[in-house]
């Protein structure tokens, strides 16, 4: 589960840079000292932002999304390259910007490495939903009788009593950790 939340959040960032390119594309030309004229290009850029940040919040294969961010990152670092030579460009604002283009741009690196060493964000798998993990450890028992068990993929025919008692607990004790639930003894009193 922590490896889908980095795209996901990657997936907010890109709508709010989006949403701001879109929205003020000429208060950030004119932060960055560059003629309001490359409106209609921040505007373009506002909505690339956008369409990449709704693939990653939207769609269940993110690995392509992330790559795309990278992407977008390499063009929007070679057009403040370009705009750093500009003869009235405001230096210090665009020194901040390539700032912080260059750590999103380390930030989506990571994601994009994350999604080649995790199967479930490859481009085959299709991520389940609000991060129910099918294949956990965690028991199904917990599930039985709300018609979850079976909506998740879990073996309804997987009685209590086929599991021995040491596994069965071993497990409760796994979900209780994984949940961040308190450590209790045989009894049910905190420890």
């Amino acid at each position: 589960m922590k490896s889908e939340r980095l795209p996901w959040t990657l997936g907010w960032v890109s709508l709010g840079i989006g949403l701001t390119e879109l929205t003020f594309p000429k208060g950030l030309c004119r932060l960055m000292g560059v003629s309001k004229r490359h409106a209609g290009l921040m505007r373009v850029f506002g909505l690339r932002k956008i369409a990449s940040g709704l693939g990653l919040l939207l769609q269940p294969h993110r690995r392509e999304w992330v790559w795309a961010r990278i992407a977008g990152d390499a063009l929007d670092l070679s057009l403040l390259g370009v705009a750093f030579r500009l003869p009235l460009s405001n230096k210090g604002w665009l020194g901040a910007i390539t700032a912080a283009v260059t750590g999103v741009t380390l930030v989506d690196v990571f994601a994009a490495v994350e999604t080649l060493r995790s199967p479930r964000l490859h481009a085959g798998h299709v991520t389940p939903p609000l991060g129910m993990d099918i294949g956990s450890s965690a028991p199904a028992e917990s599930w039985r009788g709300s018609g979850l068990a079976e909506d998740v993929g879990a073996n309804p025919h997987r009685s209590e009593d086929s599991l021995p008692e040491a596994e069965r607990q071993r497990m409760m004790k796994e979900a209780a950790r994984e949940l961040g639930l308190p450590d209790r003894d045989e009894h049910g009193t905190p420890r």
